[in-house]
């Protein structure tokens, strides 16, 4: 009797430039190429129809179906998604997904490097990522992705590159096709790979999404293969959010013993490394401790706890609770500290993150902190590197 095939798709619409590819395992069945253009709607389920054909396989035998999660085009990222989950849907297929930047660098040939994919993200800007290449060519997050001109990108590649300067700098993907004399100009030979120049391929998304190495390595958790990876909200989406949160004043107050059992609950649902009561109460009982609670609308949100030693403050913890994030919660309690550490003349703040929280690192980033250091192998459940964040008066 022979084996089951493990039969899939995987589809990469995250840009005018499309692919579908079809595989039997790693083999690939059938793999095809075509500029979609601002199409993707009309022309996204015919072309993966067209690919099927050729391939000889219909739809209810395939196992697996990847799509590109962006970032990139919005619409196209989402009518890549959109159409991988009905696919997925009628087939019963297992939906999985990678960030066009992860499959760029976990795909490119390269040792001991300063990864950049960079994708084109509308008039002169780029979406960029940053992983690090070990001398075996293994793949590491490094931080979150950042969107910007490619004059402020590379400010964001040096400051990534000082953590690890031992490491050459590589930019790959189509993005560094289109600013490869900018790029060669700031880092000689960086694009020397001339990797995925003429645009994002099926064949890698197929292979992150694939992958394991978790948060890590910048692929997916289980349960969140489909969560897409904008880097930036759509600005409807903004606007609505911020009219919203207009309405609902976020108010604070100390953080008292009485608020631990919620505090602990709050940790268990947020983190998967949760702080114990005794380490709260521990924190509360030294003097130099900062703890602030946040409140909207009644309910507490939010708290933040720091520890303040002469011009020196460590941002211990910082949580928002899932009904109460995208609201400026963290914001007003990072403010908060930062106006409590300037009247205490405090010269230097400093906090770890996840080198996987892209939320975290974007608002620390928007307040005046810098990278300043990497700890390998920092976090654990699920493991991976933590990042350094200082910001000095």
């Amino acid at each position: 009797m022979s084996a089951a095939r493990d039969l899939g798709l995987a589809i990469e619409a995250a840009t005018e430039h499309g692919e579908i590819a079809v595989f039997d395992g790693d083999r690939v069945l059938a793999h095809r190429i075509e500029t979609i253009g601002h199409s993707h709607t009309q022309r996204l389920t015919s072309f993966i129809r067209e690919t099927l054909a050729e391939a000889g396989i219909e739809p209810a035998e395939l196992r697996w179906i990847a799509s590109d999660l962006g970032p990139g085009s919005f619409t196209g990222t989402r009518v890549g998604l959109a159409t991988a989950k009905g696919f997925a849907l009628v087939c019963g297929a297992q939906l999985l997904g990678a960030s066009s930047l992860a499959a760029l660098a976990h795909a490119a040939p390269a040792r001991k490097s300063l990864m950049v994919p960079l994708v084109g993200a509308g008039r002169r800007d780029l979406y960029a990522g940053f992983y690090r290449k070990d001398t075996r060519g293994s793949t590491k997050l490094l931080a979150s992705p950042r969107v910007d001109t490619p004059a402020k990108l590379l400010e964001a590649v040096r400051e990534a590159h000082a953590l690890i300067p031992d490491h050459v700098v590589r930019f790959v993907g189509p993005g560094a096709g289109r600013e490869q004399a900018m790029l060669e100009a700031a880092y000689p030979m960086s694009t020397a790979l001339a990797f995925r120049h003429d645009g994002l391929s099926a064949l890698d998304v197929a292979a992150a999404a694939r992958a394991t190495g978790g948060p890590g390595a910048g692929l997916q958790l289980p349960g969140h293969e489909s969560d897409p990876a904008y880097v930036r909200p759509a600005q409807a989406e903004d606007r609505v959010r911020h009219k919203a949160q207009a309405t609902i004043p976020t108010l604070l107050r100390p953080l008292a013993e009485s608020d631990l059992e919620w505090v602990v609950e709050t940790e268990r649902r947020v983190f998967s490394d949760p702080w114990s009561v005794p380490f709260f109460r521990q924190l509360l009982a030294d003097p130099a401790t900062y703890a602030r609670v946040a409140e909207r609308g009644g309910r507490v949100a939010g708290y933040c706890m720091g520890r303040i030693q002469g011009t020196d403050c460590d941002l211990e913890n910082i949580a928002v609770t899932p009904e109460a994030r995208r609201a400026g919660v963290a914001k007003t309690l990072v403010l908060d500290l930062l106006e409590t550490c300037e009247v205490r003349e405090v010269r230097r703040i400093a906090l770890e993150v996840r080198a996987s929280n892209d939320a975290a690192q974007a608002l620390y980033r928007a307040l005046g902190f810098k990278l300043a250091g990497l700890r390998r192998g920092y976090y654990r459940q699920p493991a991976e590197d933590g990042l350094l964040m200082v910001r000095e008066r």
